[in-house]
């Protein structure tokens, strides 16, 4: 895992560069122009949730959100009808609607209807929280009880979650919730750091809280009702890369929350120049993309500079693919690593 995550790993949470069939290329050598199976992405997920299962290490969790939030949704346009077989960094290409190896046709729904199992764990003697995820969950035999978990939340746009806890009957047990640490992968280093919680209360009180293994735990008995409110701290990275990694020396990307950014052709009519050096900002465009946060700043010429979620890239190109395109349009494209000025 040591040298999958920090010698061969995307920022996107995809895996493989291509230059062995499907399989890694050489350490550090992670070219934008990646493979990324949307398939290696699956497995990559259900071996970090394995991973998370055997000694309840958060970093596994943190790992598996990142791939599934950028790699694996990626993978499928915003209608869910058509899909990448890989997932370069840099594209125009529309999804396509069949591939001659239809492996990734079954993979990527099974992986996401497994979203449940993803978000809880359970241990010994309680529950883990590992996705933030609106959503009612029953799990069953904790602690000698079943336990229904409701999540309220809108994250990964805001860091605000809601969990009420519903043992079936009153039992003491602890929750474990995840506290994300950014930064998953020595391959990549994002300012600022971003990990911690901004907050943390039981039933509207406010409880002092330590982390082990990336883990806050709460520990009482619980009572059906019982309700948890954290929040995440949320803030805007900019990341470079490894200097070993040649394709990305003298490049910046970006990213909030688990989610990596991309500029796109659709909202700027260049994307192949410099970043400027002024500020970036959020901005929440309902009417964009299904609904989406983007990042807004200015290249280094002073124009408009807008960035989307690497999972919505591609869903607004001029020509739509019914079929696997030979090259990508040369009017489309997006971009995750852009230039800056050394």
């Amino acid at each position: 895992m040591d040298n999958i995550v920090n010698k061969k790993y995307y920022l996107t949470g995809g895996i493989g560069s291509g230059e062995t069939a499907e399989g890694f290329g050489p350490d550090y050598s992670l070219g934008n122009n990646a493979y990324c199976e949307s398939c290696s992405t699956c497995g990559l997920i259900f071996f970090q949730y394995k991973m998370n299962l055997a000694y309840h290490d958060a970093k596994y969790a943190d790992l598996y959100e990142e791939s599934m939030y950028n790699a694996l949704l990626g993978s499928l346009e915003l209608e869910g009808k058509n899909f990448y077989y890989d997932n370069p960094l840099n594209s125009g290409q529309s999804r396509y609607s069949w591939h001659v190896c239809p492996c990734c046709v079954g993979n990527i729904p099974r992986t996401l209807l497994m979203i449940p199992t993803w978000t809880y764990v359970k241990g010994k003697d309680g529950l883990y929280v590992n996705m933030y995820i609106g959503s009612t969950i029953k799990l069953e035999k904790i602690a000698g009880t079943d336990i229904e978990m409701i999540q309220k939340t809108d994250y990964p746009w805001s860091g605000k979650v809601s969990l009420t806890v519903n043992p079936v009957k009153t039992t003491k047990f602890s929750v474990y919730v995840r506290v994300p640490d950014r930064a998953t992968s020595a391959l990549y280093t994002a300012v600022p750091a971003v990990k911690g919680l901004k907050a943390l209360s039981v039933n509207g009180k406010p409880i002092s809280h330590k982390i082990a293994n990336g883990y806050a735990e709460i520990n009482r008995t619980w009572k059906a009702g019982d309700k948890i409110d954290l929040e995440l701290p949320m803030e805007i990275q900019t990341v470079t890369a490894d200097e070993r990694i040649v394709a990305d020396r003298g490049r910046v990307a970006m990213k909030y929350g688990p989610l990596v950014y991309n500029v796109e052709k659709a909202d700027q009519p260049d994307i192949d120049k410099y970043i400027g050096t002024g500020p970036l900002s959020l901005e929440w465009k309902n009417d964009l993309l299904g609904g989406v946060m983007i990042i807004r700043g200015k290249w280094s010429d002073g124009s408009s500079l807008v960035a989307i979620p690497n999972y919505a890239r591609n869903n607004r190109n001029t020509v739509k693919s019914t079929a696997k395109p030979e090259r990508p349009d040369p009017a489309d494209g997006s971009n995750v690593w852009i230039k800056k000025q050394l």
